[in-house]
């Protein structure tokens, strides 16, 4: 990914923000690139989810007193990158849809609510249409959600809605429920294995959330059953993309690598998350788009290097 990068701006008295940071236009995908190493499965993930666990939960929570500097990282490094798509299965007709994109939030540990309020606050002065949030949304359990959910409601005014998927740390410790009806109780609609048609101008389109790859049980089956495969699909591991692609989904958004969190410069993501390296950016396969951000939080580490946290703001015209 190539960013051209233009001014920052100042949130409030100490958020500084690149505001625009354009993204390559879409890497063509030829359906074989893979990496040897599952990412997916395995000891390796095994011992990543329980130090993610062992971290989050017992240890970190009795250094954040003293030792907390991923405010800073989200103060000084957070951008919006930008990207205008025209898929080829888009509804035809339909005005231009500026879709929010937002992953991996990871309320927590490492970030503050006040933090995430004030990036909220800036992102929703971008005008979105439309909010997604593809999963991670807690670091290492449900619970973690509830003191964020004060920041987050501004996401439901969006005229077109605020939706979410589950990612694998969604899974990780309490239930995946609690955080359904807490996002549900400030208007952010959770989708799972299933679609909503949207409305937007004279016309319509369908939108989409599949289960998280790794925790959770994807349908496609149950997903596609009423009203076909969607025009916008929410799945956090972008892994999901061939299977997208081969069911007929237009443009899939993802989450999940962090962009590899800890990258040197110029150099392949230290944290690889996806098999088929999908780490950050644009791709296209056949008539299908992927869009994989950063994503907003940290996991592990309360610290990024070189994959900078990010939202991606999408929009979407359709093709003439």
């Amino acid at each position: 990914m190539s960013p051209t990068r233009s001014k920052a701006i100042l949130l409030k008295e100490d958020f500084t923000i690149e505001r625009r940071q354009k993204l390559a236009p879409p890497k063509p995908l030829s359906g074989k690139e893979k990496r040897l190493l599952n990412p997916n499965h395995g000891l390796v993930k095994l011992f990543e989810r329980n130090m993610d666990r062992l971290i989050s939960r017992f240890l970190y929570p009795h250094l954040s007193a003293i030792w907390n500097p991923y405010a800073w990282v989200i103060e000084r490094r957070f951008r919006v990158a930008e990207t205008t798509l025209s898929p080829a299965g888009w509804p035809p007709g339909l005005p231009p849809v500026r879709v929010l994109l937002l992953s991996d939030i990871h309320c927590g540990i490492f970030l503050k609510p006040q933090i995430l309020a004030e990036v909220v606050s800036f992102l929703m002065q971008l005008a979105p249409d439309l909010v997604v949030v593809t999963g991670d949304i807690v670091t290492g359990h449900s619970r973690e959600v509830r003191p964020f959910l004060d920041a987050l409601a501004p996401l439901s005014r969006a005229p077109r809605g605020a939706w979410f998927c589950f990612g694998n740390h969604d899974y990780f410790g309490g239930d995946p429920e609690e955080i359904r009806k807490a996002l549900q109780g400030v208007g952010i609609v959770t989708l799972n294995n299933q679609t909503v048609s949207v409305a937007h101008g004279t016309g319509s389109f369908v939108l989409g959330g599949i289960d998280d790859l790794i925790l959770g049980k994807p349908d496609w089956a149950r997903l596609i059953s009423e009203l076909g495969a969607p025009h916008l699909l929410l799945a956090h591991n972008p892994d999901h993309f061939y299977d997208a692609a081969g069911h007929g989904v237009t443009l899939v958004v993802s989450g999940h690598t962090h962009g590899g969190q800890i990258r040197l410069p110029h150099g392949p993501p230290i944290i690889r998350q996806s098999r088929f390296c999908l780490d950050e950016g644009v791709y296209s396969f056949q008539s299908s788009l992927l869009v994989v951000t950063r994503g907003l939080g940290s996991i592990l580490l309360p610290w990024r290097w070189g994959a900078d946290p990010e939202a991606v703001m999408i929009e979407i015209v359709s093709a003439k």
